[in-house]
């Protein structure tokens, strides 16, 4: 039986939905979107929901956010989504916020031990016996009109988020682990700081293996290559691939001709760009320290020691390891080591974590410390 729905495709009838919605103390809330050829994600729908009522908000159509964003930001209804990293990317560059306050299912679901990363239709199917149709998953959403099996698909994203979450409430409650869960959410609805263009170069694949001027010209390019990125809303390896980036910046070619034999360098774009990266090479002088290069053989020792109080913790907290520690601070953590630096607990351990990390990690890290 289709779910039944209603189309906006007015800013009249934005304003009524969020009216009605502002009422309800929760909704439920889904993008649909495409990002195919561009740098940020382009709204293709938004679904909301709560109280029985579905919407299908048509971002092509509509010219006027204000009720949509006042509905988001509005401290007395609860967001609740899915899996919602890419929505919150997508609302924070479209409309310049990220919906608060929120909660995201998925990570609910983590916490009592569902799964670390279960999908929505998993989600549905194990806490509500529903099966949910994922047949539109690669759709163009940008296409007009949208089909009657999208729309439906799309409205099914949002038809049982409210129910699965009051379920997980009750269950986080249970278990003893709320108020962790609304610390996190309270973080996640934080917005979001894109990466310096002078860092890009640091997210680069083997840019560890560069030293001196060559991590100058690599970083300068990277920057550069960042910012038209965005500006051009193109992705970044649509501009230049990262490949033909650090050959750049490791030769340090003197002509268009020698920058051409690059690796992966298209033509397109050397024509396009070509005088632009010698320039740029050209006023690239600084030596510079290597990038964080992976971890050696000795050094994945160490980091293991780090990994197993992490570890440790998430058993004494009866949660998943993922969600006490991430490779990514532990690897932060890690490189502190390297430069010899005094212990740091990384900025996403303050709060809970801290009660449980703190003094244990600072511990082993100070015997790692000692041990070189």
């Amino acid at each position: 039986m289709p779910l039944a729905y209603q189309y906006i495709d007015t800013n009249a009838g934005l304003i009524t939905a969020c009216q009605q919605l502002s009422q309800a103390p929760a909704i439920a809330v889904d993008t649909e979107f495409m990002r195919v050829d561009t740098f940020y994600p382009i709204p293709g729908l938004v679904q909301l929901a709560a109280q029985g009522r579905t919407f299908l908000v048509d971002p092509l159509a509509i010219d006027e956010w204000q009720p949509l964003k006042n509905l988001l930001t509005d401290p007395d209804t609860l967001k609740v989504m899915h899996a919602c990293s890419e929505d919150l990317e997508l609302f924070q560059h479209w409309l310049n916020l990220r919906p608060s306050p929120m909660a995201d299912t998925q990570i609910a679901a983590a916490f009592v031990d569902m799964g670390l990363s279960p999908g929505y239709q998993s989600l549905v199917l194990d806490l509500l016996g529903e099966t949910v149709d994922k047949g539109e998953t690669r759709s163009d959403w940008l296409q007009r009109p949208l089909r009657d099996s999208q729309c439906h698909y799309a409205a099914m994203d949002v038809a049982h988020l409210m129910q699965c979450y009051d379920i997980l409430a009750q269950r986080l409650k249970d278990k003893g682990v709320w108020h962790w869960y609304v610390e996190d959410m309270q973080r996640l609805a934080q917005p979001k700081k894109a990466i310096a263009p002078e860092l890009a170069y640091q997210q680069m694949k083997n840019a560890w293996r560069l030293q001196g001027k060559s991590v100058g010209r690599l970083r300068a390019l990277a920057a550069w290559r960042e910012d038209v990125a965005r500006s051009e809303n193109r992705p970044k390896n649509f501009v230049v691939k990262d490949t033909s980036l650090i050959e750049m910046a490791r030769t340090n070619p003197a002509d268009i001709a020698t920058l051409g034999q690059c690796q992966d360098v298209r033509p397109s774009s050397l024509r396009r760009y070509g005088k632009q990266w010698l320039s740029i090479m050209a006023a690239s002088s600084e030596v510079l320290p290597s990038a964080p290069q992976p971890l050696s053989k000795n050094e994945n020792k160490d980091y293991k020691r780090l990994h197993q109080v992490v570890t440790e913790q998430a058993a004494n907290a009866a949660i998943q390891v993922q969600l006490m520690g991430r490779k990514k601070e532990l690897l932060v953590l890690f490189e502190g080591l390297r430069k010899k630096q005094p212990f740091s607990l990384p900025a996403n351990w303050q709060g809970w974590r801290e009660e449980f990390l703190a003094e244990p990690i600072a511990t082993e890290y100070k015997h790692i410390q000692e041990a070189h």
